[in-house]
């Protein structure tokens, strides 16, 4: 795969990933008590701790697809991907959030409110956030690449 291609793949995921997971942000911060410290409950606040978190999400996400191109030794795999490519994008992130939500929980990082959906103490959105973007950043771009660009889909099968 030619160095532009891998470049604009790289440029799609983390464009996609992060809208798609600022907006997971925005709707999953009323599932957190944000009048309980660490958080204050202002705008001021609230804007740069989901810019963060957002991008905090973005960098895990690469992290996943980067590992799972180790594992498969390539990263043309994201062109036409196969089943098991979203399960382990799911099972990694489901891996990476259950680690960041344990540590969050022991440094007291923040704190749920009622209307948090929880399984052993773990908020159940944070929990499939991962998985959930990086599976759909993943069909996003190959949607878009596959579709839009006219890749040859035997020519890249041949190269796999």
């Amino acid at each position: 795969m030619k160095k532009q291609k891998k470049t604009f793949l790289i440029v799609s995921l983390i464009i996609i990933s992060f809208f798609l997971n600022l907006f997971w942000e925005i709707l999953h911060s009323l599932l957190y008590d944000w009048n309980i410290l660490p958080h204050e409950n202002n705008v001021y606040f609230f804007i740069p701790i989901i810019l963060f978190a957002t991008l905090g999400d973005v960098f895990y996400i690469l992290i996943i697809f980067l590992l799972w191109s180790v594992v498969k030794k390539n990263v043309s795999w994201i062109y036409l991907p196969k089943g098991i490519d979203y399960i382990a994008l799911s099972f990694f992130g489901i891996i990476f959030a259950l680690f960041i939500e344990i540590k969050a929980k022991f440094l007291n990082l923040w704190q749920y409110n009622q209307y948090m959906p929880q399984i052993f103490g773990i908020g159940i959105t944070p929990l499939i956030q991962l998985a959930v973007t990086s599976s759909l950043s993943l069909l996003i771009v190959n949607y878009y690449i596959s579709n839009k660009r006219g890749i040859n889909e035997t020519k890249l099968r041949k190269t796999r």
